[in-house]
């Protein structure tokens, strides 16, 4: 339950600086208000407090109450908490150090993470970052949510207030098992696979991705087998249960079940996608998300070559 306050912050200021002048004009002149708005500010805070905080003398100004003084410490000790506080959180902005959350795409994940976590701790030591990991709109999310300040994402959709900023990209290519009939090739097109079965990464929004991928090739999927692991479904591969398009490559063939797949380019033009850090839009990037941003550049360029 959010608790609510009879008095304000600005009421304070203007009871703060009364009790500094003790005389209501020129209070208002350092304001730069009208003398109407401090004298009513005070009088709905003494209304709101139950309790009188100045006597009014015409002729020479205000004098505070006993009730007045005990006000004017605790606001002192109000405002100084406060301005504690905003440096705090402002310097936080501008150092790399601290906690930061980032919301990563799943399948990703295995490919980015531990580079970036291993050469953030080695450049900045005073940095902690936790990682919370899901398919896409998990992971956006997590942002709208407060939970991440930053997400590593595929350019899927375009959510309203999300940033995001093209750091890389990830070409789709085929797998098969070493077994399959074009195995020995290196490019195919997708109209060769039109017969055979399909086994689908089934993650919300990259589902649609692949299987648009062969509509848009004039293919009618035969999808055979469904799993959210990218690993599951290399091991399916592998054991000769379908062909799939991937779009990250790892640097080793072999899968869980000790059988390997191969990697085969593909001959039609097929949408990329696309890596990207994504924040709020409307807040402004900390010095902790830049840093993160900057060695996720780092890494994807030393990786593009090999997504060819």
């Amino acid at each position: 339950m959010v608790q609510r306050f009879a008095i304000t912050l600005t009421q304070l200021s203007y009871f703060a600086e009364c009790a500094k002048t003790l005389n209501m004009t020129e209070a208002s002149q350092e304001l730069h208000i009208a003398q109407s708005a401090v004298s009513t500010a005070i009088n709905q805070l003494e209304k709101a407090l139950g309790a009188p905080l100045f006597v009014r003398q015409h002729s020479k100004g205000l004098v505070l109450t006993s009730a007045g003084e005990s006000l004017l410490h605790e606001t002192r000790e109000i405002f100084g908490r406060i301005t504690d506080a905003v440096d705090s959180i402002q310097a936080g902005q501008r150092e790399v150090r601290g906690t930061i959350v980032i919301a990563c795409f799943q399948t990703i994940a295995p490919f980015l993470l531990p580079q970036l976590l291993q050469r953030l701790g080695e450049r900045h030591p005073e940095l902690t970052v936790e990682v919370v990991e899901g398919d896409h709109e998990e992971s956006i999310d997590a942002l709208r949510s407060g939970r991440a300040e930053l997400a590593l994402n595929y350019d899927l959709t375009e959510s309203d207030g999300i940033r995001a900023e093209i750091v890389g990209e990830a070409r789709p290519h085929v797998i098969v098992g070493t077994d399959h009939r074009l195995a020995r090739r290196k490019k195919v097109s997708l109209s060769e696979l039109a017969e055979d079965d399909f086994v689908v990464l089934d993650l919300p929004d990259s589902r649609e991705y692949f299987l648009n991928m062969l509509r848009l090739a004039g293919i009618t999927p035969h999808v055979r087998y469904r799993s959210s692991s990218y690993e599951t479904v290399r091991s399916m591969v592998a054991m000769g249960l379908g062909f799939s398009i991937l779009n990250q490559r790892p640097r080793i063939r072999q899968t869980y079940t000790g059988e390997r797949t191969t990697i085969l380019e593909i001959s039609d033009p097929v949408p990329t996608l696309h890596v990207a850090v994504s924040t709020l839009a409307r807040s402004g990037q900390t010095a902790k998300a830049a840093a993160v941003a900057d060695v996720v550049r780092e890494i994807l360029a030393e990786v593009a070559p090999e997504s060819g």
